[in-house]
């Protein structure tokens, strides 16, 4: 009866002891994958946005810059009946 004490009792503190362990290391290891992750796909989507950004302001001025002749000027009030077409 005794040796069966002894067992169920190390086994038991084998089990918690190692179920412990086992969740402190999955902890850090979760952890170090979530800051690497999340800190490069944010920097990832900072870039992407940026450049779309940059993107769209270059076209909207190679267009402005394209039909500017179309648009009145405040000297000139008047139109010249011409339709302003922002498609390429």
């Amino acid at each position: 009866m005794i040796k069966r004490i002894i067992w169920v009792t190390a086994g038991f503190g084998a089990g918690l002891s190692s179920s412990l362990w086992m969740k402190r290391v999955v902890k850090r290891r979760a952890a170090d994958y979530t800051n690497s992750v999340a800190t490069n796909f944010l920097a990832n989507r900072v870039k992407a946005t940026k450049s779309t950004l940059l993107d769209v302001a270059q076209e909207g001025k190679r267009i402005a810059t394209k039909y500017e002749d179309r648009i009145p000027t405040r000297s000139n009030q008047q139109s010249r009946k011409s339709l302003l077409i922002l498609n390429d």
